[in-house]
């Protein structure tokens, strides 16, 4: 049989597949039933049906999961109206779609198998070249097209759009709480971010099928600078190793979590610094900081930073008491002396002798451990208060060592920083001189442009006192390997929690 022949065979096939969706005047009035008889092959014959159960063997049997793939399933199990198929193939919407996929592949590092975008252009070509005798008959052929397509397209503009590795989903079942079988599991992921909803993926369903897709596609493109500055480093990058760093970086960027224009603090966990940025001033500050030991991981959060406490004291949390205090110094007043720490009623809220104190007492939950202020404290002189989940907050330590450690993942979660007085300065609103001299004082420093000579004495050097920010400070402790520093240029931190790695190997199972 002629190619000729073959097509109009084809095409005589595709007008019966649609023609319960579609009635039209046949075109084809001159053609006899002698010619007919000649095209009547079974190799050529589109059912619906058969294309239907080629895609649920596909959606029933998936390789590779992402979370968008949930609607692809659900689309084709109602057995909703094929999007790609028409009567005279697959469109040139399907060469727009696999362009735009392998141009991210190439530059942002998400691996070809994310789209499949070889075996698309295997199916493409068969279609168009009539060649469905390699393994591949018809139905199956247009089965995996409209499937994979579909697939592709959803993923590529939730992953766009939202990212596509969801990471409360990735980081908030890692780890448990403890060893018990019905332990839940810790949140190390509590960060507002965008995800995909019903709207957005019917209103992607309609760009779809209008084809209009360059617009779409650009207003689904990230908006973080640090998606556009990574994605322009990766193309000229050759290490395999530095690229996939740069591809784990690619996906955070990708992360809607409304990070404020003007005055914030970034804790950056991987890097173990923090930036205090004031773009309306163009005034950055960046300090060193302790973070949670890879045993104590402090958590990725945002929330709004609203006062300082000066000369704190340390109310200790139960999980310290519970697999520390109770277990190996219940009874050992040398310890409790040694460290300043105070045992504490909560009913009557007397102190007890911790020689009267036993372990099951500390793990009853009835009384709390408090270290005394001022010399030795745990939290040093200053604390810093925001809302969250987890009892962490940044503060002074009486440890100033740690700072000259590379690794400085050693805290039980909450976050030391190396310059808490000048943190304090950059979180007030306006620098009000007698505020500043206000925190000076209560932490034994003199008031600026004094001597410590002049200082007068004081009865009560460790007084405890609070100043409120107004308005309070944005805050988000967030994990990036590659940040940029204060004077613009990258720089390349550990990855002390292994987060890189997760992400990536999420990314290469799609």
């Amino acid at each position: 049989m002629g190619l000729r022949a073959i097509s109009a065979l084809f095409f005589l096939c595709c007008m019966c597949f649609f023609s319960c969706h579609e009635k039209k005047e046949n075109t084809n009035k001159q053609i006899t039933l002698d010619e007919l008889s000649e095209w009547n092959e079974k190799p050529y014959s589109l059912s619906s049906r058969k294309i239907r159960h080629a895609i649920d063997s596909l959606r029933l049997h998936p390789s590779g999961i992402m979370y968008a793939d949930k609607y692809t399933h659900a689309y084709y199990a109602s057995r909703s109206p094929f999007l790609w198929i028409d009567r005279f193939g697959i469109d040139a919407r399907a060469d727009t779609l696999l362009n735009r996929l392998e141009q991210t592949t190439h530059t942002t590092g998400l691996p070809p198998s994310c789209f499949r975008t070889a075996e698309l252009k295997a199916h493409l070509r068969r279609i168009r070249n009539l060649d469905f005798s390699s393994g591949y008959d018809i139905n199956t052929t247009y089965a995996h097209a409209e499937y994979l397509l579909t697939k592709a397209y959803v993923r590529y503009v939730c992953g766009q759009r939202f990212g596509y590795v969801r990471p409360d989903l990735a980081f908030n079942r890692l780890e448990k709480n403890d060893t018990t079988e019905k332990a839940s599991f810790r949140t190390l992921y509590d960060i507002t971010t965008e995800t995909a909803d019903d709207a957005f993926l019917q209103s992607s369903m309609a760009v779809l099928q209008s084809g209009d897709f360059e617009n779409f596609f650009l207003e689904i493109t990230p908006k973080n600078k640090l998606y556009r500055q990574l994605t322009e480093i990766y193309g000229h990058t050759q290490e395999v190793a530095a690229k996939r760093k740069m591809a784990a970086n690619i996906e955070r960027s990708r992360w809607r979590t409304s990070l404020p224009e003007n005055k914030y603090v970034l804790v950056n966990l991987a890097g173990m610094v923090l930036h205090a940025i004031d773009e309306k001033e163009e005034d950055t500050l960046e300090m060193k900081v302790c973070i949670g030991s890879r045993k104590n991981k402090s958590p990725m959060l945002m929330s709004q930073i609203e006062r300082v406490e000066m000369n704190p004291y340390w109310n200790i949390p139960y999980s310290i008491i519970k697999n520390e205090i109770a277990p190996r110094h219940a009874g050992d007043v040398a310890y409790f002396t040694r460290n300043r720490y105070r045992i504490i009623s909560k009913s009557s809220d007397k102190e007890i002798d911790p020689a009267n104190v036993t372990a099951a007492m500390l793990l009853s939950g009835q009384y709390r451990v408090r270290q005394d202020n001022g010399e030795g404290n745990s939290l040093g002189r200053l604390i810093f208060r925001f809302p969250n989940h987890f009892s962490i907050f940044l503060h002074d330590t009486d440890n100033k060592r740690a700072f000259k450690r590379e690794n400085r993942a050693i805290s039980h979660g909450c976050i030391r920083v190396e310059k808490p007085l000048e943190l304090a300065v950059f979180l007030l609103d306006e620098p009000d001189e007698d505020i500043i001299n206000k925190i000076r004082t209560a932490i034994g420093l003199p008031p600026l442009g004094k001597s410590p000579e002049s200082m007068p004495a004081d009865d009560n050097p460790l007084r405890t006192s609070t100043q409120r920010f107004k308005p309070p400070v944005p805050i988000f402790i967030q994990y990036y390997t590659l940040f940029p520093s204060a004077g613009g240029k990258w720089k390349d931190y550990p990855d002390p929690y292994g987060y890189d790695e997760i992400l990536l190997e999420k990314m290469d199972a799609f």
